[in-house]
This record gives C-alpha cells, structure tokens and sequence, in this order.
C-alpha cells in the first residue's frame, strides 16, 4: 500500500510503451512500486495487439518507438476512453491535434511527477465514460 495522498486504489493496471529496455524498466519498477499492476509494450505492434485483449485503467506512452511513432496506440486508448500520458524526450509540438490536450511528462523525467501523472490518470479514467466503449 502506498502512502500518497489522494492515491488512487491499489492494484490499478497500467500499460507502458517504451522501447528502451533500461527505461522501461525503471518505468514498471517505479509503478509497481507505487502500488499499480504493470504490463510493458516494446512497439505499436505490440502495445495495440495487447490492447485486443487487455484493458488498461491507464498508459504511460514514449512517442518514437523503433516501428514508428506511438499515435495509433493513443487513438486506439482514446477510443476505449482510457486515460494516457505522453512520456518522451520528442517536443510536444509534434503530438498531433488530437492529443495536444494529454498530460505530458518530459525526459529526462522527475519520479515523483510522473507518478503524479499516473496518479491522475486513473483517477481521471474511473471518473470519466465507462471503458470498454469504443468510438466508431
């Protein structure tokens, strides 16, 4: 159990796209130790075949993977009203339009903000539209 004000409940599942092992890594490590239920994606491919089958209460999403960049993961999470944050050295000016408006966490990044942003996230996912319900 973690002692954050305000935290969310435990045993909330996050999914990360990172594609640099080390990174990743210390992204799954930091969340679980802040009580989430962690699930990593190393590529667009991966992190969209994952979300066929999973669901998420929110992502954590590096922009540049090594397959391109992460946008159709973003479309497909906002689809399934599923909270993300962009985590990621690439400017924010290059998110698109659609997504200019979602937390973004710069790297080099502070620990304690990005759980901040997490943190948030899910609370803003349980308090907004039921998951599950994909825009057509």
């Amino acid at each position: 159990m973690n002692g954050r004000p305000n935290s969310p409940p435990a045993r909330s599942l996050i999914l990360v796209v990172e594609d640099e092992i080390q990174l990743s890594k210390l992204f799954v490590e930091v969340l679980t130790e802040a009580g989430y239920d962690v699930v990593a994606a190393d590529s667009v491919t991966d992190a969209l075949s994952t979300l066929s089958y999973q669901h998420f209460d929110a992502a954590v999403l590096d922009i540049e993977l090594r397959d391109g960049p992460v946008f159709p993961v973003a479309d497909r999470l906002a689809a399934l009203g599923a909270p993300f944050l962009f985590a990621s050295a690439v400017y924010f000016q290059m998110v698109p339009k659609q997504h200019q408006g979602t937390p973004f966490v710069g790297k080099p990044f502070n620990i304690d903000e990005l759980v901040t942003r997490v943190d948030d996230a899910v609370r803003r996912g349980r308090s907004g539209p039921p998951f599950g319900k994909a825009a057509d």
